[in-house]
């Protein structure tokens, strides 16, 4: 089953789509991998002086893997790790160009497409003979050695917790506790146990973002549940701008995340969401039912009422998706592209005014969806209202939206 969460804006979501079995041909993976070697060399040898004789798992961390393996993801038992070679290229957090990479647990591979599990709880599939869009190089990508690359994240994780200033880490490697997590159950299915441990220890010593504290090994699923349903709510949300995204299966998206993580937070957005949709399922199915005539042949109130209606599916121009760099928040002339719900609305004018005032609190889902937010019909109606009559007049729609409806009434329409 495919699932895409985009855990800190992860690397794989935008960018892998494509890959390279050729590992051994591009310069920047090759150097890469000298540069590396006498570190994993002496991290190995230093790993073995304290690697006990006899390994095993605690029961506290065989039953996080054992309730990550519930989540619907892939089984990670005796699965390849690699490191995939992205391209030198400059990104936002970089003072110069340099060489890029991600890491996975390969999944299947074919001649011609991988299929990865990515540290953003994702399923990624890309093929040889595409490229990189940051970078124009072609994707590389090479077996890579879990436990020595786990023993050396370790360390350069907790000497740079050591120090006041926030540091990244090397060659791309993530702090993220979903992402180190991940590695903890690739490691314990590959038999390093003790790796395994190291992770969870570490996982334990992370501050709870409320008290400052430690979460300790009871709170790490707490932890992990709140990063892992942050994540699939951001991604359900960014969903909504799919149009092959039915709502059924967006409502079912939301369900398992109150069904994955109840006790989260984003559980509690999700209930709420997953209400909104029922209901307009079922207003799907009636509208469905009824006898629609043609646009031309209504009335102007029919009018009026059949593309309010439509609001629901509104979507941006040209598929114009909005990121979090901008707050994730719509610009209403990316819904007023020639033939939409909402230009026509606009263009009918005064008449439709009473109306779209009736809306304003209409809770309903359109199709502009973002990973923060996705954009009401209501909202559309306040917007559609305002360039009628752009007066710049604000009502406090979601505070009083009775009081909110009898101002705006008394404002537009003079009753």
């Amino acid at each position: 089953m495919h699932r895409t969460f985009p855990l800190a804006l992860s690397a794989l979501s935008l960018l892998l789509t494509a890959c390279s079995d050729k590992s051994d041909s591009t310069t920047p993976v090759q150097n890469s991998a000298r540069t590396s070697a006498g570190s994993q060399a002496e991290a190995v040898k230093a790993s073995e002086q304290i690697i006990p004789a006899e390994q095993s798992l605690s029961a506290h961390s065989r039953a996080l893997f054992e309730w990550f393996d519930t989540l619907d993801v892939p089984n990670l038992d005796d699965r390849k790790y690699l490191r995939i070679y992205l391209g030198t290229y400059r990104s936002t957090w970089d003072v110069k160009e340099k060489p890029h990479y991600a890491y996975a647990f390969l999944l299947d591979s074919t001649d011609t497409e991988k299929l990865v599990f990515t540290f953003g709880m994702s399923t990624e599939s890309f093929t040889r003979d595409e490229y990189n869009m940051l970078s124009g190089e072609p994707y590389r990508y090479q077996e890579f050695d879990l436990r020595v690359d786990v023993i050396e994240r370790l360390e350069e994780l907790r000497a740079l917790n050591r120090q006041e200033v926030h540091h990244k880490l090397e060659a791309d490697r993530t702090d993220e506790p979903v992402a180190l997590f991940i590695l903890a159950r690739g490691c314990f299915g590959n038999g390093f146990k003790q790796q395994a441990e190291d992770l969870i220890s570490y996982l334990a010593e992370l501050p709870d973002l409320r008290t400052g504290k430690p979460v300790g090994l009871v709170g790490i699923k707490n932890l992990l549940s709140e990063d892992m349903a942050s994540s699939d709510l951001a991604a359900t949300l960014q969903a909504f701008s799919e149009p092959t995204m039915s709502r059924e299966r967006l409502r079912q998206r939301f369900l398992e995340i109150t069904t994955r993580y109840p006790q989260s937070t984003s559980a509690i957005q999700a209930r709420e969401s997953a209400a909104i949709l029922t209901r307009m399922i079922v207003e799907d199915n009636a509208h469905a039912q009824a006898t629609i005539k043609p646009l031309a042949q209504m009335t102007p109130r029919e009018q009026v009422a059949e593309l309010i209606y439509q609001l629901r599916d509104q979507k941006a121009e040209n598929g114009i998706r909005v990121g979090p760099w901008n707050g994730g928040i719509y610009s209403f002339n990316q819904v007023l592209y020639k033939g939409s719900p909402a230009t026509q609305l606009v263009n009918l004018g005064d008449v439709a005014l009473e109306q779209l005032i009736d809306a304003v609190d209409d809770d309903s889902f359109t199709r502009c969806g973002s990973s923060h937010r996705v954009f009401r019909v209501g909202e559309c109606c306040q917007k559609i209202i305002d360039r009628i009559q752009p007066t710049g007049r604000m009502f406090d729609v979601a505070g009083n939206p009775q009081r909110a409806k009898a101002a705006m009434k008394v404002w537009y329409l003079g009753n």
